[in-house]
């Protein structure tokens, strides 16, 4: 079974949701946790790409785009991207995954919270085990 974490958070930032999809990245990196990331665009692949590499000078998280052997990986394509142990949706549809993890970022903008209310109506009646964690 599938867990699934919504995280919350009270920022309506689409800069925000990624410098927190970063750090939870960090966070499952430094467990010795893969993540793949997917995202709505090639813009924000590379938005995506860009924050980690400058988003703490002290640490490195090792990423690559698409299909690379790096254990952080950024893609647009759910298919298309490599099975990781956490995926982090930072897309607008809800992903089809062999992760053991999936992790939703919101924010408050009408537009994601859509999508995610959607999802987790889903993920509910799928049966998935879901957690739902609200941020500062």
């Amino acid at each position: 079974m599938l867990r699934v974490d919504f995280y919350v958070l009270q920022s309506q930032s689409h800069h925000e949701r990624l410098q927190f999809a970063a750090r939870l990245a960090e966070k499952a990196w430094a467990q010795q946790c893969d993540v793949a990331f997917l995202v709505a665009d090639e813009a924000t692949a590379q938005t995506l790409d860009s924050l980690l590499w400058e988003f703490k000078p002290e640490s490195f998280l090792p990423h690559g785009r698409g299909s690379s052997g790096d254990p952080l990986v950024i893609g647009t394509d759910a298919e298309a991207l490599p099975a990781r142990q956490l995926l982090i949706n930072l897309g607008h549809t809800m992903p089809e995954t062999q992760a053991q993890r999936l992790a939703e970022i919101v924010i408050q903008t009408p537009d994601v919270l859509d999508q995610t209310r959607r999802r987790y109506s889903r993920y509910k009646e799928m049966g998935h085990n879901i957690n739902t964690h609200k941020l500062p």
